[in-house]
């Protein structure tokens, strides 16, 4: 017994080397190569909100008030912007930012000739900023695999992990200088904390959860879904019979919430709350305006975005779907929504609700980015059907067994008959 658990704790430490030995030679091979997406620049440059915070102390600048902070939340800007100044480089004002704004949409690669001077040194920090990125994706990858094996196992953390690590969308975005894979990080940080606190009933998990869901909130807006997911685990949990501990619990939780995000994002402070509707109305203004610049990649209804969802995720991104013409993702995906509902889980339904459903029912238009954070969660639930897998043939053994004794016992009567 002792030989077999150390024989799966090995087996489990090489399969972990492999993803991170392959994950650092794709980001090894690829952060060196030229910006692959204009976003990439921007996010450089709003590392000057870095400098803002953190080196002048500058809570109520002007340029908390400005279009700048309130197109994204900050602590992605921040996390840049640290990763420069540890190396030596700061980025000192918005002027920047602001001309690249001003670019049509369509001009991107045209009017690059004129800022890439301010990029501060792109040899170094271009790599540099590619590689802390992908130190964020690959972490997420670490911590689903830790959460999938808390709550179900080995082979479906396995199998979870591999299925995203080897689609392209995870290891095409994941070297991007983008929110999406900080966002990721804290998602999953979050997935663990609740499946920690739906196996312990520990309160504190609850409280971590409530905090993470602040980050992923201080990341992108659609982090506030997060609390939508740990809220309807606590009701769905305790039965809609909530008692006083769980209202103190979270309120303590909303709290916490509250004072970080506050505190993290002066914005709040230079505009109260109505600083997110400032953020909803940039997002909204960034979505149509891509919509009318590229209409061939707008998705302007709710079925067509399922449709490109659907697409985008099980087949055309798919390695199996490629080279075999099969949709294994789909066809696990399937039979993991039946486990999980089977089961009556509510954590990976609450999921399926809030980090599925309700993001790709919101695309604005195709593009692989978006897609970056959804996909992990499909993927997740594709690696619970081994347990479906697994629990049948246990079923079907079982049935054998009691097959087999009857069979022995008849032929035991036969025999002392005879």
């Amino acid at each position: 017994m002792l030989q077999r658990k150390y024989l799966k704790f090995g087996l489990e430490l090489i399969f972990i080397l492999i993803i991170i030995t392959g994950g650092l030679k794709v980001l090894e091979h690829k952060k060196y190569s030229l910006l692959y997406d204009s976003d990439e620049i921007a996010w450089i440059f709003t590392g000057y909100y870095f400098n803002l915070y953190f080196l002048r102390l500058d809570l109520f600048h002007p340029d908390w008030t400005d279009y700048e902070a309130f197109d994204h939340p900050p602590l992605a800007k921040y996390i840049v912007g640290g990763s420069l100044f540890l190396k030596g480089y700061t980025i000192d004002s918005l002027e920047a930012k602001r001309f690249w704004n001003s670019i049509p949409l369509n001009k991107f690669p045209a009017y690059f000739e004129f800022v890439k001077d301010k990029i501060p040194n792109p040899a170094v920090t271009i790599p540099l900023l590619r590689s802390c990125i992908f130190v964020f994706a690959l972490s997420s990858l670490l911590l689903i695999y830790l959460s999938i094996r808390i709550l179900y196992g080995v082979l479906p953390a396995l199998a979870s992990v591999a299925l995203i690590a080897i689609n392209p969308i995870f290891y095409y975005v994941s070297i991007w200088i983008l929110a999406e894979p900080i966002l990721l990080f804290f998602h999953t940080l979050f997935v663990l904390f609740c499946g920690l606190y739906l196996k312990s009933e520990k309160d504190i998990y609850f409280i971590l959860a409530f905090i993470v869901s602040s980050f992923a909130f201080l990341t992108k807006l659609n982090g506030i879904l997060l609390v939508c997911v740990l809220v309807t685990v606590l009701l769905m949990r305790k039965k809609f019979l909530i008692s006083k501990q769980d209202i103190k619990i979270v309120i303590a939780g909303l709290v916490a919430f509250l004072l970080i995000c506050v505190l993290l994002n002066p914005a709040f402070l230079n505009n109260s709350f109505r600083a997110v509707g400032k953020m909803l109305e940039a997002r909204l203004v960034a979505f149509r305006l891509y919509q009318e610049t590229f209409p061939d990649v707008a998705l302007l209804s709710v079925k067509e975005r399922f449709a490109a969802a659907t697409q985008m995720i099980f087949f055309d991104y798919s390695v199996f779907y490629r080279f075999l013409k099969v949709p294994l993702e789909l066809i696990m995906f399937v039979f993991g929504m039946y486990y999980v509902f089977r089961k009556k889980d509510i954590l990976f339904m609450a999921l399926f609700v809030f980090q599925v459903v309700i993001p790709i029912s919101m695309l604005p238009y195709k593009i692989i980015k978006y897609y970056y954070w959804i996909f992990p969660f499909t993927h997740m639930i594709a690696g619970l059907s081994l347990n479906l897998l697994n629990g049948s043939l246990s079923g079907k053994n079982v049935m054998f067994a009691k097959i087999q004794e009857k069979f022995y016992q008849k032929a035991k009567v036969l025999a002392s008959n005879s």
